[in-house]
């Protein structure tokens, strides 16, 4: 049997700067905020919208490291989610809290190279894969806190900085790979065994999240802060020597829709 090793040391040296700039933003909305104090109380008392559909595409950021072992395809790794965002507004709108029960599909996709170790397919296949990817549905629940820089005439939000947590619950998961066969054809297999997702993954994910906005439009953060892979997985049933699961780049950057 061949055995298969994995090593990787996550580089997120991107979170540094994010967080400048999000603690800069932050800093200048307050300063903002506050000039506005005078001027608040000339908008009229129609109270503020409290639910928006909430829509969030993010991209994986690599990283660096040794990621030639698990070359994450970034531009097509991410996660999309839908959700209904309950805001509770306070100080006359100024700030609030925003709940937002969430739907999450998240794919890693990974390139195929001659340095990849993982994931790991038969010794049986003689055929190079084409096309390999984990995907994962989890049920979200964010927590985050706003603050509306400045508001238009009908109360409602222009420019607004938010940030907050979430935890998942992860429902189903699935592996895929293609390949060509002998004859040319390609050929497609799935995995969507309940046992793997006990196997393989944490059933739970939480992380932070942070957001800088524009009316129905904001620039989207997102930190995980656990590992995808159940570490507990690098034993039996992968009964391969010195087989490991890899950690996956915990950084997204994205989008936010608000409808």
């Amino acid at each position: 049997m061949q055995n298969y090793s994995f090593k990787f040391d996550p580089n997120i040296r991107y979170m540094k700067h994010i967080i400048i700039v999000f603690l800069s933003t932050f800093v200048f909305s307050l300063s903002v905020w506050a000039q506005q104090e005078e001027v608040s109380d000339d908008l009229p008392s129609d109270p503020p919208s409290k639910f928006d559909l909430v829509f969030n595409r993010g991209f994986m950021l690599n990283g660096g490291g040794t990621l030639d072992t698990v070359p994450i395809n970034g531009s097509n790794s991410g996660t999309f989610s839908i959700g209904g965002g309950i805001k509770f507004p306070l100080a006359n709108n100024k700030l609030g809290i925003r709940v937002t029960p969430s739907l999450a599909w998240t794919t890693i996709n990974y390139n195929q190279t001659s340095v990849k170790t993982f994931p790991t397919i038969p010794d049986s296949l003689d055929f190079d894969l084409t096309h390999e990817k984990h995907s994962l549905f989890h049920v979200e629940l964010p927590i985050g806190v706003y603050i509306n820089v400045s508001r238009d005439e009908d109360n409602d939000p222009k420019f607004f900085v938010e940030a907050g947590g979430y935890i998942g619950y992860l429902t189903s998961a699935s592996y895929q790979y293609r390949y060509l066969n002998s004859d040319g054809q390609r050929v497609k297999v799935q995995n969507r065994d309940l046992q793997t997702i006990e196997n393989e993954f944490e059933k739970l994910r939480y992380g932070i999240y942070a957001r800088l906005g524009y009316k129905w439009a904001a620039l989207y953060f997102n930190m995980r802060l656990n590992d995808v892979f159940d570490e507990l997985a690098n034993d039996p049933p992968n009964d391969m020597a010195g087989y490991k699961n890899p950690t996956i780049p915990p950084l997204q950057v994205g989008i936010t829709i608000f409808l």
